[in-house]
C-alpha cells in the first residue's frame, strides 16, 4: 500500500485539533485526544505519524507529562495536503456561504476557508465552482461592533446587557441575557440565551438589539442549552414559542404537490383525498406556521389549533376588505 500523501477534511479537522492541543503546551496522549475527537486510539496514532512523517511537524513524547510536545515552533500548511477533491468542497462551502454575507461570520470563515484552499487551487480545474449559485435573498447587516461584542460573552460566559426593541417596532426594553448561542436562520443572526428579565429561555434578532455590553458577570453554561431542543419537531427556523402545539392545515390545488416536497416536521403525517391534501403534525414555532399558511393564499386552511384558525379568518376578512376598497 502505498504512502498516503493527500488528507480529507475529516483528517484534516482531526490534525488541527491535535496542532492546536500540542501548540497550547498542555501535553495531551492519544487517550485525552481520542476522547475529544470521539476516534478510536489508533485512528490519532496514524494521524500523529502523519504528522512526524509527511508533514515533518517536530512532535515528541514526554513521559514526564505524558504527553506529546513540540521541540520547537511549527505552524502547518493544511492546503498542501488536502486533495483537490476536498479543496473543491472547502471552495463550495465559500459559495454557500455567500446567504450570511452581511454578516461577520462570513468575512472570518472565508478567510479561513481562503488560507486553506485558495493557494492550493492554482492552476487546477476549478470549472466546477462555476456550476454552483445561491439564489439572491433579502439581506441583514449586522452590526460589526454588536457581534464582536456578543462573541466576547459567548467566549467568557458573561451577562450581556442591551436595548431591544420588539419585532413589531412598539417597545423598546432593557434585556439582561445569559448568551447560548448564535443562530442562523434565512441569512438572519439570532442570539439564544436566557433572558433574566423574562425569567425564560428566548431568542433575539441581532439588528433589533442596541447599546450591547458584556458585564461583570459571569454564568454557568447548563448542559442542555442547545437551541434546537426547542424546536420540537418543527423545521420552521429560529422563531420558537415555550409551548408546543398540535397543527392541522388542509392544502388544496397547486399547493397540495409543493407541500410533500419538503419534511416540514418531524412528526408529520400527510394523508391525501381527492381535492385536498392534509398535513398534521406537533410543533412550537408558531409565527413561522401562521406566515407559512398565510402565504399559500387560498390554497391553504387551518383546521388547528383554534388560534390559527381565528388568526386565518381575521386575514381573510381583512383581505376582503382591501379587495372591495380597490374596484
Amino acid at each position: 500500500m502505498g504512502i498516503q500523501t493527500k488528507i480529507t477534511y475529516r483528517m484534516l479537522e482531526r490534525i488541527s485539533h491535535i496542532h492546536r492541543k500540542i501548540r497550547s503546551g498542555c501535553y495531551p496522549n492519544t487517550k485525552q485526544l481520542a476522547f475529544e475527537l470521539e476516534s478510536g486510539i489508533a485512528t490519532i496514532s496514524r494521524d500523529l505519524d502523519y504528522m512526524r512523517d509527511r508533514m515533518f511537524a517536530p512532535i515528541e513524547y514526554d513521559f514526564t507529562h505524558k504527553g506529546y510536545y513540540y521541540t520547537k515552533a511549527f505552524e502547518p500548511s493544511m492546503q498542501n495536503y488536502l486533495s483537490e477533491k476536498d479543496l473543491r468542497v472547502l471552495l463550495s462551502a465559500k459559495v454557500l456561504l455567500s446567504h450570511y454575507k452581511n454578516t461577520p461570520i462570513y468575512d472570518e470563515a472565508c478567510s479561513v476557508l481562503d488560507l486553506l484552499s485558495t493557494s492550493a487551487m492554482n492552476g487546477k480545474n476549478t470549472a466546477l465552482l462555476n456550476r454552483i449559485a445561491v439564489a439572491p435573498t433579502v439581506e441583514t447587516a449586522v452590526n460589526q461592533e454588536i457581534w464582536s461584542t456578543i462573541q466576547d460573552a459567548l467566549n467568557k460566559s458573561h451577562i450581556l446587557q442591551f436595548d431591544y426593541t420588539d419585532r413589531w417596532g412598539k417597545q423598546t426594553e432593557q434585556r439582561r441575557l445569559r448568551p447560548y448561542q448564535l443562530v442562523l436562520d434565512d441569512g438572519v443572526c439570532y442570539l439564544f440565551g436566557f433572558d433574566e428579565l423574562r425569567n425564560a429561555e428566548r431568542i433575539f434578532s441581532l439588528v433589533r438589539m442596541r447599546n450591547v455590553i458584556v458585564t461583570e458577570n459571569v454564568f454557568e453554561l447548563p448542559e442542555d442549552y442547545e437551541f434546537e431542543r426547542h424546536c420540537k419537531d418543527g423545521n420552521f427556523g429560529a422563531v420558537f414559542h415555550q409551548k408546543s402545539e398540535h397543527y392541522k392545515i388542509e392544502f388544496y390545488r397547486e399547493a397540495r404537490h409543493l407541500v410533500k416536497e419538503k419534511v416540514w416536521a418531524n412528526s408529520q403525517v400527510i394523508t391525501e383525498s381527492k381535492d385536498k391534501t392534509i398535513i398534521e403534525f406537533d410543533s412550537t414555532q408558531f409565527l413561522k406556521i401562521k406566515a407559512w399558511v398565510l402565504s399559500n393564499g387560498c390554497n391553504a386552511k387551518p383546521i388547528a389549533p383554534a388560534w390559527l384558525v381565528k388568526e386565518w379568518k381575521r386575514h381573510a376578512v381583512e383581505m376582503a376588505k382591501m379587495a372591495e376598497e380597490t374596484k
